[in-house]
């Protein structure tokens, strides 16, 4: 097995606290999966690394810096929640070698890639979305699936103020993220029109409603896996769904459920991940 730590945490910090720090090993199985995928597309890739996780169970906010105010490992192999799922299968999908990933996973969830908690990209709207779409591992292909609005959120001192939920991060007030955040929408009824176009692949967000109160919109992520062609087109995330655990679901399944969510739905916008690096001009070579 591939012990995978993430060493750069050490010189960002100096002196830091002393914890016990598990840094994750990766189980062999998925190191044989990466290495065996290498040459996949990515969206093929993806579904691979991620097939071993099936079942794991749901676990919110289980991954961390491996040091305070955060003392959770930086990676675990054995619970995920939506967003550190689909960081690791990214990570993974991404790197050449396992040996990579943690650096792929840092520039993922991290900014500059710096692994400290109060650069981590905790909001998917202002941080995470806009940090990986100008690193060039996403981009947003919303409008080009079906009929798209766009949403504007406006988030202030104010908003985190008198946001019950910010008492959940451990940031000074100065540190949380205030400005005007946009992001390309369908609807429900128009992305159950569109299901059909989904790309393998592509990276599914859940949007709410928004709200003046509430500075976060996005409350869920999932991402596409290839399938047969006589499968419905389907979503594969870490969910609190059907037994709390990864799993598989169809998206038309999944788009109906969210019609009757208690908060809201104001639909769904769709990522696709870029493949990274030199293997991307392989298997542009090999087409």
């Amino acid at each position: 097995m591939l012990s995978l730590f993430v060493f750069a945490a050490a010189f960002a910090n100096p002196i830091v606290e002393e914890v016990p720090l598990d840094v994750g090993v990766l189980p062999a199985e998925v190191e044989e999966v990466v290495r065996a995928s290498a040459h996949l597309p990515l969206p093929e890739r993806m579904a691979a690394i991620s097939a071993p996780f099936l079942d794991l169970p749901y676990l919110v906010d289980g991954h961390g810096e491996g040091m305070g105010p955060d003392t959770d490992p930086p990676a675990r192999y054995d619970a995920f929640d939506c967003v550190t799922f689909l960081e690791e299968v990214l990570a993974l999908s991404f790197a050449a070698d396992p040996l990579s990933a943690p650096l792929f996973r840092n520039a993922l969830r991290y900014a500059d890639g710096v692994p400290e908690y109060s650069r981590r990209h905790h909001f998917m709207l202002a941080e995470w979305i806009p940090a990986n779409v100008e690193a060039g591992f996403v981009q947003d292909i919303t409008a080009s699936l079906g009929e798209t609005h766009r949403i504007e959120k406006v988030v202030e001192k104010k908003t985190w103020t008198n946001w019950q939920g910010t008492r959940q991060f451990k940031h000074e007030l100065s540190q949380l993220p205030v400005g005007t955040y946009g992001l390309n929408v369908m609807s429900l009824d128009a992305a159950e029109e569109a299901i059909d176009s989904f790309p393998p692949g592509a990276i599914i967000l859940t949007v709410r409603q928004p709200h003046d109160w509430k500075p976060i919109i996005i409350s869920h992520v999932g991402f596409i896996i290839p399938t047969a062609e006589d499968i419905p087109t389907t979503m594969r995330h870490a969910t609190k769904m059907a037994g709390q655990k990864v799993r598989d679901h169809y998206l038309a399944w999944y788009i109906e459920r969210l019609r009757w969510f208690p908060r809201a739905v104001e639909g769904i916008s769709v990522l696709m991940p870029i493949d990274q690096g030199p293997r991307q001009s392989r298997l542009e070579a090999g087409k």
